[in-house]
């Protein structure tokens, strides 16, 4: 699962991996277990380039495991050369999950445990879509809307382009 904060990652990605009875692996909840701290309060601790080092470590670690599972990746991974690679290869099947600069401010309101990048919530996704758009595209197999669909049409969605792709929950 890629795409900015608040887009539905966790939520679509916990769904999918309950459909297709696969792990999952959540960025945030896998270094908050790792470190002992939220990823904002990591944010205010190492700085954003820390923070986004371990979001890269996550991902990379979780790509090298055998096992089918869904991946929950952070937004920075994709600035991130390697991870890009990474996700290019044929062990991986990027979906990324879109959403208007205006959805995800609205959702990211609820996100405590979330990073804050800026007062204005709304120009930082607009900068950040700006900014990461072209390696969403460049690493997803498969795009997904959220706006105004429910979690299920969503998953659906994406279980439909997976049996497309040959993968199935066996896989």
């Amino acid at each position: 699962m890629l795409g900015l904060m608040g887009v539905g990652k966790t939520t679509i990605g916990s769904a999918l991996g309950r459909e297709l009875q696969w792990p999952v692996s959540d960025s945030d909840q896998a270094i908050e277990e790792r470190c002992g701290a939220t990823v904002r309060e990591l944010k205010d601790r190492l700085g954003t380039a820390g923070m986004h080092q371990l979001e890269a470590q996550h991902l990379l670690r979780a790509l090298d495991q055998e096992a089918a599972s869904v991946i929950c990746a952070a937004a920075s991974v994709v600035d991130v050369p390697e991870c890009r690679r990474a996700l290019e290869g044929d062990s991986a099947y990027g979906v990324w999950l879109q959403g208007r600069a205006e959805t995800l401010a609205e959702r990211f309101a609820g996100g405590a445990h979330r990073p804050v990048f800026g007062s204005d919530s709304e120009a930082v996704f607009r900068r950040q879509l700006g900014e990461r758009s072209r390696w969403f595209a460049e690493v997803a197999r498969h795009r997904v809307s959220v706006d105004g669909r429910t979690p299920e049409e969503i998953v659906r969605d994406i279980l439909a382009a997976l049996s497309q792709a040959g993968i199935s929950a066996r896989d």
